[in-house]
């Protein structure tokens, strides 16, 4: 696999821009030279939106000025930059590292703040403490803990997508064949996951009940995706799912209330179906 293809599946947003100068020696734009499908997903755009157009040209009148004078620090200053932003645009926090590849390009990850907030505890407690009271052990998921101690990300967010999922007979699994067997499942089930929503958020909340929170997209494309998901879970008998779109939440235990319960309508109507 070449390093482009590689960068083009890695689950975190990636890009490359080559800043644009006048006579002044003052940017006044840039180019996107590269990106991968994670970064188009963040931005709830195609690639073919974005690459080799300017960020003007893409965002028009609502560009962010200030980012033309970071990215101007970042290739003047020839060094490391990252730093905590809120982005208009896209209407949430991220955390954003950038360097310069050569001396007129600019590469960038993008780190959503939900999920780097952790990092600014880790230098205060020790990092194998924080990560088994915030982590699930086996999948690596954020835990119920994590969620609960920072239900403020959520508020603090717009447009956001709520999914509820909870795996099929995972109890029978154990049961009948054993907890290796059970094991294997779920792991099946949080690589499906990490297939479907790439570059989101997830959360182990119990035995077989999972969340993921997504970020980066709107209402139509966060329903497409969901339904198409909804499809797959249902061909392969894997799980049930519930989710809704929120262009901001107030109280996130209700709103996780809500997809719980449309979940749970989702496995009536499969056990329904199974039983035919």
């Amino acid at each position: 696999m070449k390093f482009d293809e590689l960068l083009d599946n890695y689950p975190t947003p990636f890009f490359v821009i080559e800043p644009i100068y006048n006579g002044a020696n003052e940017m006044y734009d840039f180019r996107y030279e590269f990106l991968n499908e994670a970064f188009a997903r963040f931005l709830g755009k195609s690639k073919h939106e974005l690459l080799h157009n300017t960020f003007v040209d893409v965002f028009g009148n609502n560009a962010e000025k200030d980012w033309l004078e970071f990215f101007d620090r970042v290739v003047k200053n020839k060094s490391f930059i990252a730093e905590t932003r809120f982005s208009t645009v896209i209407s949430r926090t991220i955390v954003i590292e950038s360097f310069c590849i050569k001396p007129n390009l600019c590469a960038s990850f993008i780190r959503d703040y939900f999920s780097t907030n952790i990092v600014e505890s880790a230098s205060k407690v020790n990092t194998d403490v924080l990560k088994k009271a915030y982590y699930d052990y086996m999948t690596n998921f954020y835990n119920e803990n994590y969620l609960n101690e920072h239900r403020d990300l959520f508020v603090n967010s717009k447009n956001i997508g709520l999914v509820f999922l909870d795996i099929i007979d995972l109890k029978k699994t154990n049961d009948e064949d054993g907890h290796r067997a059970g094991d294997r499942l779920i792991m099946k089930f949080t690589n499906f996951l990490r297939n479907n929503f790439s570059g989101n958020d997830f959360f182990r909340l119990g035995g077989d009940e999972f969340l993921v929170v997504v970020m980066g997209l709107d209402e139509k494309a966060f329903d497409i995706l969901c339904e198409d998901t909804k499809e797959e879970l249902e061909r392969k008998k894997l799980a049930s799912i519930g989710y809704s779109f929120f262009e901001s939440i107030t109280s996130i235990k209700e709103s996780i209330d809500e997809v719980r319960l449309k979940m749970e309508i989702h496995k009536k109507e499969m056990k329904k179906e199974n039983a035919k």
